[in-house]
């Protein structure tokens, strides 16, 4: 049976990959009372933030006035525009700029997150007989009713990153009310944390992401490289061509790649077949850009940047396909907004979410 948590890793945007950690956590969020301590990812345990010194920001774009705050759940769909993906995307290639952290900084980026949660069982009438009990009897299926729930859970995140990866990072998420997914009820549950903030250190384990920043700058800083290494990808039930739509959001969100390899990225990104632009396309933030995206499993799945600046601004998926995506058309199912970018020398003090306890490695 497909994971939940996979289906939500194909309809891009959203956070980064759920851990096995993260995906029990947001689980038990359903029927758990909010008073505990949770693992690393999408859940961690709150404590007051210190401020970094040395801070250096890029991209702080703020909301547009008047404006909600999130994405609507349910939005009409864009209309193309003249402009090619092409040149939309080499203008956000020529409008990069490079912080250049050193090996010994942090990277701190401040977002805000909209990303469906999905679970549970939905019945049908062509569901298999439960197996039968320990005595051998069998079990006749008797008023099944669907456990299937979906939800958009919506966070502000700031997350600090090691430059080189040798230093412990550490991600505080406030926890916003969820919204619905359309055309589905909020389960009781997903009210469980909503108003809370928890922090908690990211223990690096000995293990050097793939996105971060030093290993981003060995990556191709020309088109033909780049492109070659968004196909290069683990395969999965997805056509190549989503695969490496895919991976350009993973490229993009809660990092900071160097400019000439995000240059590259945005100019391999025009390459990919089905890719096109949309205008009047909003983010998590309430901010309207330009969207460049490509529709997969029901839903169109858009970069956004600044109309003026070409500027990144966030990511949103939209329905395209009610059957496919089980919501109606333009509604509104993942959005993100990056709305910071620095470099800081420290990072706050938060707990271990591995241990508590002296002597337990990370394993």
């Amino acid at each position: 049976m497909t994971d939940e948590f996979d289906l939500i890793a194909q309809a891009r945007p959203e956070v980064r990959a759920y851990s096995p950690a993260a995906k029990a956590s947001a689980r038990r969020r359903l029927t758990a009372v909010p008073s505990r301590r949770k693992p690393y990812g999408i859940a961690i345990a709150g404590v007051a933030v210190v401020a970094g010194a040395s801070v250096v920001a890029v991209n702080v774009l703020t909301a547009t006035p008047g404006g909600t705050g999130h994405a609507p759940a349910v939005a009409a769909l864009p209309k193309v525009t003249n402009m090619s993906a092409s040149e939309v995307l080499g203008r956000a290639a020529q409008a990069v700029t490079d912080l250049k952290p050193r090996n010994d900084q942090f990277i701190k980026v401040i977002s805000q997150t909209m990303s469906p949660v999905m679970g549970g069982h939905a019945v049908s009438g062509n569901d298999p007989a439960p197996p039968p009990r320990p005595d051998g009897a069998v079990t006749k299926p008797t008023g099944q009713t669907s456990t299937e729930f979906r939800y958009l859970y919506q966070a502000k995140r700031t997350i600090w990153l090691s430059a080189d990866g040798s230093k412990d990072g550490a991600l505080k998420t406030q926890h916003l009310k969820p919204q619905a997914y359309p055309g589905w009820p909020i389960p009781e549950g997903a009210y469980a944390e909503a108003g809370s903030t928890e922090l908690l250190k990211l223990p690096t384990c000995g293990y050097v992401p793939e996105t971060t920043y030093t290993k981003l700058k060995r990556l191709p800083a020309d088109v033909e490289g780049m492109r070659a290494y968004l196909y290069s990808g683990a395969v999965n039930k997805n056509p190549p061509d989503a695969r490496a739509w895919t991976s350009v959001g993973d490229l993009l969100r809660e990092t900071y790649m160097p400019a000439a390899q995000r240059a590259a990225l945005f100019k391999a990104a025009a390459t990919i077949p089905g890719v096109k632009v949309t205008a009047g396309v909003t983010d998590a933030a309430g901010r309207t850009g330009i969207g460049v995206g490509r529709a997969s499993i029901g839903i169109r799945s858009d970069i956004i940047f600044d109309a003026k600046t070409f500027e990144l601004l966030g990511e949103r998926g939209t329905v395209v396909d009610e059957k496919e995506a089980k919501s109606p058309v333009g509604s509104v199912v993942a959005s993100t907004a990056q709305l910071q970018v620095s470099v800081t020398d420290t990072v706050p003090k938060a707990p271990d979410p591995i241990s508590e306890k002296k002597g337990v490695s990370c394993g």
